[in-house]
């Protein structure tokens, strides 16, 4: 892969130690509460205490497709791929997510609750623990030492507006940072769109179709990217940045997402979860 320097920015891993033992220190003198039940957190250098802390472990464990990231049992995949999206055409290689944004008796889950809080209600703190949890999971993916670069999902300049924080972003420079994986900047949003809470499936492929384009100058010829959001639902946005991608020459390319919104519904029902 030839690398464009101008389009790539290098993690800063340097002084991340000594950064957790003050965060330790910190943390004794004066203890925090849980962002999920605003209980006082007891272990010094958690982020969570010890009840939310392990439902959120549990929802980190769960079983998931390696190819579309949705919750399975026990024995669903087979060569790869889950029933749900054995059939479809994936631009994908691979992708991982931290939980599910909601639990089989179709509530929140803790990692569901925490990204809303961070996306819609200003939880900007939120960012280090959620960001520890996608790194760990991109760290746990088999593909993980074939990544050449992060590219986040690109938003339009227009979806900024009213935002402090762009989430996805924010998440990637997380992860990126806590992996050691460069950051690149190949793809940008071309077009705005209305945003794809409450659109369809159908909706939401015609939403983001020529939507992203490659920087001027931008080289991919034969890299190996990890695409970074949110959230996926049916997947439209990253099948969209991915085929981008691949017809600039990129050679593999996997996704890594904060949570996956389950939908089993008709093509034309909205899908108004999040």
């Amino acid at each position: 892969m030839k690398r464009n320097e101008s389009a790539t920015e290098k993690p800063r891993t340097a002084g991340f130690q000594p950064r957790i033992a003050g965060q330790v220190a910190l943390d004794i003198l004066f203890p925090r509460q849980c962002p999920v039940c605003r209980d006082w957190v007891e272990t010094a250098g958690e982020s969570l205490c010890g009840p939310c802390g392990e439902v959120a472990r549990i929802e980190r464990t769960g079983l998931f497709c390696p190819n579309c990231a949705g919750s399975v049992g026990p024995f669903e995949v087979v060569d790869g791929r889950c029933r749900a999206c054995r059939a479809d055409r994936t631009r994908v290689d691979g992708a991982v997510r931290v939980a599910s944004f909601r639990g089989s008796n179709g509530e929140l889950t803790s990692v569901g609750s925490l990204l809303r809080r961070f996306k819609f209600q200003g939880e900007h703190q939120l960012a280090s623990v959620l960001g520890l949890w996608m790194a760990q999971a991109v760290d746990a993916a088999h593909w993980r030492p074939h990544i050449d670069a992060i590219q986040v999902v690109p938003t339009h300049w227009r979806h900024r507006i009213g935002r402090s924080i762009y989430p996805a972003e924010v998440l990637a420079a997380e992860v990126a940072r806590r992996a050691g994986i460069r950051r690149a900047r190949f793809l940008r949003r071309v077009r705005g769109g209305p945003h794809q809470i409450g659109l369809s499936h159908t909706a939401r492929q015609e939403n983001v179709r020529g939507a992203f384009a490659l920087r001027r100058r931008a080289k991919v010829d034969g890299a190996r990217l990890l695409l970074i959001d949110d959230v996926k639902t049916t997947g439209a946005t990253l099948a969209e940045c991915a085929k981008v991608l691949r017809q600039g020459g990129a050679a593999e390319i996997y996704a890594a997402v904060l949570v996956k919104v389950p939908y089993s519904g008709p093509t034309g029902q909205p899908i108004t979860s999040i």
